[in-house]
């Protein structure tokens, strides 16, 4: 009998009423046992050997009770506790039977009514399985469990005890309750898509007609950026024309260049014209702002220094005249800054006025010095009286001149550090003994290495002149 005892792990529910029944059957065996020993004792006489089977299947029977996974419990019809095994009393948080034999169990249910309708359902059927309800532990915790309950009687029918079995569901109740809310929510969900979903293909409707209108948009308007793009590439090409195709021819004076606009076409600017006196005037501007309006701007500026460099020797005179007209037509806020020399190469020097335009840098060649030409003067275009001032320079052989715009200076790279006006200082020193059109390409390269850029964010200018050469 014994080996055929089940692992009380693997034991299912079924099987508690067959433990229950055993249980009743040793406990009445006990004393008979108990009795027979007793005697054998007495007699000096072995056990028999079925008694000692009884033995050892109760010891076993005794251990698969406390080892049981859920709790078991026996109790009185009346509801007092008679037994309960170690997996019982973790449930409800006790540690000694002590505790709780004897004590009424209705005390431990949650709602007492589920105690009340538990008995009066077995009293009916005899049997319950699964009958949900809460249970409260030592502490007063509340634990959901499953009882499954059965009556256990005598062979004349009499009632001897309830047996039931405990399964804490707390933790799938839990889960349950979850996954409850969360269909909730998804069921919730799926309404308001289904709602959005209805819009949508409302919308979906208004789109496709959208689209269509769009697509019909999107070709106009490539057709006209098309047509854009080739006007500017005309405008550029226009506005490259006004740049000097070759430089006045004098003795002992080279000129270099460089001019790259942010756009197709930009607002910086430089010129040259000869003089009846036999000088050569050289200007560089830079209006403010970018596009059509600074390339129109400098179209203007052109046609009017021409005029008024032959009508003037005074740089100065040019400036004034520049400025009273242009400050007649420029009501939009924009501005010209610029820097304007009269070369004598017979005489070598040079007389300049600026407004408001970036210092040039003159590079002395036999003290190896850097000098920024300054002078009084402001904006073209801000203020009808404002004054400007003539200074004079003389030069020597080997001595260069730079003229540029603050897009050379404020470019920056990827730090946000702007090239300035050291680094050109550097590279008029480094390359003094470089022709006039080497170094000028020089500085340009310098200035893309230290900017790490395809494109620059400003227009760039660059005028260079060497003296004596």
């Amino acid at each position: 009998m014994a080996s055929k005892l089940k692992d009380p792990k693997k034991t299912s529910r079924c099987g508690y009423r067959m433990f229950f029944g055993l249980k009743i059957f040793l406990n009445s065996f006990d004393k008979k046992l108990a009795d027979r020993e007793r005697k054998t004792r007495d007699s000096s006489m072995p056990l028999p050997r079925k008694t000692r089977d009884i033995k050892i299947t109760g010891a076993r029977y005794r251990r698969f009770f406390q080892d049981l996974q859920d709790g078991l419990l026996m109790t009185t019809p009346s509801g007092d506790v008679l037994e309960i095994n170690q997996a019982g009393l973790e449930a409800l948080g006790y540690l000694e039977k002590s505790e709780l034999l004897g004590s009424p169990v209705v005390r431990h249910y949650a709602n007492p009514r589920d105690r009340c309708h538990l008995g009066a359902l077995l009293e009916e059927r005899g049997f319950i399985k699964d009958f949900e309800t809460r249970l409260l532990k030592k502490d007063g915790t509340e634990i959901w469990v499953w009882i499954t309950a059965h009556v256990r009687k005598d062979d004349r029918g009499r009632v001897l005890c309830h047996e039931k079995m405990i399964k804490d569901i707390t933790n799938r109740k839990r889960l349950k309750d979850q996954l409850l809310e969360k269909n909730r929510l998804l069921e919730r969900a799926y309404r308001d898509l289904k709602e959005e979903k209805d819009k949508i293909e409302v919308q979906a409707g208004m789109l496709v007609k959208a689209v269509a209108e769009g697509e019909e948009a999107k070709k106009s308007l490539e057709e006209q950026n098309r047509r854009i793009m080739v006007e500017l590439d005309l405008a550029a090409k226009l506005q490259r024309g006004l740049l000097p195709k070759r430089y006045p021819r004098r003795r002992g004076v080279r000129f270099a260049s460089k001019y790259i606009p942010s756009n197709r076409i930009g607002g910086d600017f430089f010129d040259t014209v000869e003089l009846d006196n036999g000088g050569v005037g050289v200007v560089i501007a830079d209006v403010s702002g970018h596009g059509p309006a600074a390339a129109l701007l400098t179209t203007m500026f052109k046609i009017s220094f021409q005029r008024y460099a032959r009508e003037f020797l005074s740089p100065s005179r040019v400036l004034e005249q520049l400025n009273r007209e242009f400050c007649r037509f420029i009501t939009t806020g924009e501005y010209i800054t610029a820097f304007y020399l009269v070369l004598n190469p017979g005489e070598k020097k040079i007389v300049y006025s600026k407004a408001g335009h970036p210092y040039p840098i003159l590079y002395r060649k036999r003290s190896n010095t850097h000098e920024l030409l300054d002078a009084d003067g402001f904006f073209i275009g801000m203020f009808d009286e404002a004054v400007f001032e003539d200074r004079m320079v003389p030069l020597d052989s080997g001595d260069r001149l730079l003229l540029y715009t603050d897009g050379v200076i404020e470019a920056r790279n990827a730090a946000g550090v702007c090239f300035d006006l050291k680094n050109l200082e550097n590279i008029l020193a480094e390359g003094n003994d470089l022709p006039c059109d080497t170094l000028i390409e020089a500085i340009y390269q310098q200035l893309a290495d230290f900017t790490q850029k395809e494109s620059f964010e400003d227009d760039l200018c660059m005028v260079l002149l060497s003296v004596g050469e």
